[in-house]
């Protein structure tokens, strides 16, 4: 047996954005019918940055896999290394007998199946209408929320928002050229009062959307927060929201729900629903005029799931292969 040792350029070259939108969407099926290994994760801080490590495995396709993703996120890497703020590998092995399988970068697969799980709760908790999507970012993740988000709902318009107001005009440039609707420049406080959909891509450590300024019925991806201290919504607007949480017990330990928790302004009870369990019917979709959260933190599940999709295209291919034990 041989292990694959699998590079960014060939998970590029191997998946597209709906592919990941399609996987996502089967493994948190799986994660609903309880068809996985339960996931799990470690946070540290170290000096200039954090590492995130994420387990867990899915029976997937009638094997059973097992996986690790190691992350580190260091937001003054491109500045000072022109490296990426995010960097790591996944790692996966057959559960049935711990043969380690594949090696492969992390950071494409981190960046698309954050995207594509935005996609898949959008399809379900997005309104049905028209939809005014505000990101605020303007990062990798904040391009990658917008194609995905256009893949399944029908977008108008796009405004953008951020603290640092000539990237955000930058960025809004960017998109320009990529997407044929309008793209805008405007304030925190205007986007998210004039979007029905947003998605909060920042590291920010402290709130900047406040209750007051959503309208019932919106949508909002809440992306930013995954990792302790992390923060992008008013502790009220979480605990006054139906909470959809992609890993429940993940959203009480690192996402925006845990500020919520700590002020007593809801229990972990409150979380309305795990992702999978509103795409297999298990809880109804929230009524329209709720104001929906989608409590992203990322899960092992999710990146497992997709190395394993791109190991089981890959293994017969000309990847580079070693044998790591005798035979």
């Amino acid at each position: 047996m041989e292990t694959l040792v699998i590079s960014q350029q060939e998970i590029e070259k191997t998946l597209t954005l709906n592919d990941y939108i399609d996987i996502i969407e089967k493994i948190h099926i799986c994660h609903a019918n309880r068809e996985v290994y339960e996931p799990d994760l470690l946070h540290a801080d170290v000096e200039e940055g954090e590492f995130h490590l994420k387990t867990g495995g899915l029976l997937y396709s009638g094997k059973r896999y097992y996986g690790v993703k190691l992350n580190g996120g260091f937001q003054k890497n491109k500045a000072q290394y022109d490296l990426p703020n995010i960097l790591g590998i996944i790692y996966i092995c057959n559960a049935a007998n711990g043969y380690p399988l594949a090696i492969m970068d992390s950071v494409t697969i981190s960046r698309l199946r954050t995207g594509a799980a935005t996609a898949v709760a959008a399809k379900y908790l997005a309104p049905k209408t028209q939809i005014h999507l505000g990101v605020f970012g303007y990062g990798a993740q904040a391009e990658i929320q917008a194609k995905a988000l256009s893949q399944v709902c029908h977008i108008g318009e796009i405004r953008i928002s951020g603290r640092n107001p000539e990237k955000a005009k930058a960025f809004v440039q960017k998109l320009q050229s990529e997407f044929s609707i309008p793209v805008f420049y405007d304030s925190i406080e205007n986007t998210a009062r004039r979007s029905n959909v947003l998605v909060t891509t920042t590291p920010s450590r402290h709130y900047y959307i406040q209750k007051e300024w959503i309208t019932p019925g919106t949508f909002i991806a809440a992306i930013g927060a995954d990792s302790p201290g992390k923060q992008e919504l008013e502790p009220e607007l979480v605990a006054s929201s139906v909470v959809v949480a992609d890993i429940k017990k993940q959203v009480c330990r690192v996402g925006e729900s845990q500020h919520a928790l700590q002020r007593h302004l809801m229990s972990d009870e409150d979380i309305y629903a795990e992702l999978g369990e509103i795409i297999t019917a298990r809880k109804s979709c929230p009524a329209h005029n709720r104001t929906v959260i989608y409590d992203s933190t990322g899960t092992a599940l999710q990146d497992i799931g997709i190395g394993i999709e791109v190991y089981e295209r890959l293994k017969q291919s000309d990847c580079h292969k070693i044998r790591l034990f005798n035979q």
